[in-house]
Order: structure tokens, then sequence, then C-alpha cells
């Protein structure tokens, strides 16, 4: 018996029951909403009967019957999925794109030497590189990255492997005034010009460990969304930022930025690995034990 329904009529019927919303799906499949509402109509129209129903306060929710179409759906992709990599495997050609993003950080200059050492571990994995700002458990779960290398504590559902730990550091122009200091108060700041990549306070960083608990502020805050933004206007002595002490070490091994430690026993940052939770042999988590071995033995050295 052949199957009166196709590929991407199972896609729809997975990324709805999932988001709950057509415009969610939308997005996570990259299509219009229009092209959503078509499946699904036209899966309807083959199958003969409803496949979502919408609830107020849930959204849209699959029938009993659709309910039973997801779970197949959910069971056979990622099998499929399997064979198709398994397949380009063997005749040479690339297996999967994994989609990789920073989170809050538009940090990678580690991504060379990974890529370089990690060449034959990956083999027939392209990398591509996504911006991710400081959702990026939203980005997993609407599809638009794979793999997100995060600072600090992970709001939402997803699969998480640590990586190591950074410290949160006030980064200076090297004349600056408080650049030869050991480490710094939370007062220190309030006479400064100060650069941040949010405009919203982000949990577990330093406004909410450092800056709120002393109740102080700096005298001026300028939001830069990108922080190699930043660190160019600090090498320029336009003011100063907390900011990741990995994320920064480019500028920080060069000699343009110095770090100089937020309290006596400085403000500690674990780097975390996020994936969906995916099979062991998925090429996200492939790139991410990778990711997370490497980076571990290059801590070492």
């Amino acid at each position: 018996m052949s199957s009166r329904l196709e590929m991407h009529h199972y896609e729809t019927i997975m990324a709805v029951s999932e988001t709950g919303s057509v415009t969610a799906a939308a997005g996570r499949l990259h299509v219009s909403q229009s092209a959503v509402s078509h499946r699904l109509a036209e899966a309807e129209r083959r199958l003969g009967g409803r496949l979502f129903e919408r609830r107020p306060s849930r959204g849209m929710q699959p029938t009993p019957a659709a309910l039973a179409l997801y779970q197949a759906a959910r069971r056979a992709m990622p099998d499929l999925a399997r064979a198709e990599r398994d397949f380009m495997r063997s005749v040479g050609g690339t297996t999967a794109t994994v989609r990789i993003g920073v989170g809050s950080y538009d940090c990678y200059h580690w991504l060379a030497q990974f890529a370089t050492a990690s060449a034959d571990r990956l083999e027939g994995l392209l990398l591509e590189l996504v911006v991710v700002g400081d959702a990026p458990v939203q980005r997993l779960a609407d599809r638009t990255a794979d793999l997100i290398l995060a600072p600090g504590p992970a709001h939402g559902t997803c699969e998480v492997q640590h990586m190591f730990t950074d410290e949160l550091v006030l980064v200076t122009h090297p004349d600056h005034r408080l650049a030869g200091r050991s480490w710094i108060g939370p007062e220190a700041v309030t006479e400064e010009d100060y650069f941040t990549y949010s405009r919203q306070p982000s949990p577990g960083f330093e406004y909410e460990r450092f800056l709120r608990p002393a109740g102080v502020s700096p005298r001026t805050i300028t939001v830069l969304e990108q922080t190699g933004a930043i660190a160019e206007m600090i090498a320029a002595d336009f003011g100063v930022s907390i900011l990741s002490r990995w994320a920064m070490s480019p500028w920080l091994d060069s000699g343009r930025l110095v770090a100089v430690r937020c309290g006596r026993s400085g403000l500690d940052l674990e780097w975390s690995a996020l994936t969906r939770f995916e099979t062991d042999d998925a090429p996200e988590r492939q790139v991410a034990d990778a990711i997370v071995g490497w980076l571990g033995d290059t801590k070492k050295t």
C-alpha cells in the first residue's frame, strides 16, 4: 500500500504538533505561513479528515488520529536521516550540514584550529556559522541552529554538555586607570562609560551577580549588539565592559585589551555545548562531542 502523504507533509505535521502554531512551524521549516496552511489542507484532503484542532490556551493541537501520525513520523524520521547519511558517506559526499552559533558572543577564534584538528573525525560534515544572540535554546527549538556554544545557564529544554569554566572580567584599554589593578569592586564602574551587547540583563551574568547586589550602575551604558564591535571600541579607549575572558582572548593575547578580575575571588562563567535531544550518532552530537573534547585538551595545554 502506497503512502498518501509525502515527506513534506509529515515534516509539517511534526512542526505544527511541536510548536502549536502555524507561524512557528513556518519559521522552523523556513517556508511561508501560507505554505504550511496549504500543506495541512492538502494532507487533510488526501487523508479525508482533520489533523489539528485550535484550542485557545494551547494553540494548534493534533487530533488523536493525527497524534498517531506524528508519533510514527518522530520514530521514522531519525532512521530515514541516518540512512541518508550512511548512503552519502558510502559515496563520499557531504553527509550533513551542522549549523553552529556562539551564544551572546560573536567569537570564532577557535574554529579554524578546531576544524583542522578534527578534520578526520568529522569527515563529510559541513560546518556552517549562524548568528545566535542571547536566546540560544530558542534557536535550537526553531531549528535555525543545530549546535550552540553558550555561556552561563541554559534556559529551556536541550541537551547540555559542559565544556570548560571561564571567567567574566572587566575589559579595558591598556592605559585605562583600572588596567593595573589585580581586581575591582563593583563601585569601580560608577564613573565609567560601559558597553553591553544586550538591552536586557541576562540571568547569571555581571549585572545580576556583581552590579545589582551592590546597588551600582555605570555612568553611561551603550548597547552594541556585536561583542567584536565592543572590543574595538574599548581598544580605542571609548569605555569598558565586563565580558568573557575566553571570548576576548584574541584582543587580550595581542595586548590591545587588558582584563581585570571582578571581585577578589572573580566571577566564574561556565561554557556549555547545547543541542537538541538527538541520538548519539546525530551529526550535531558528533560535532558537539568533538568540540568538548578538543577544547578540554586545549585548556590543559
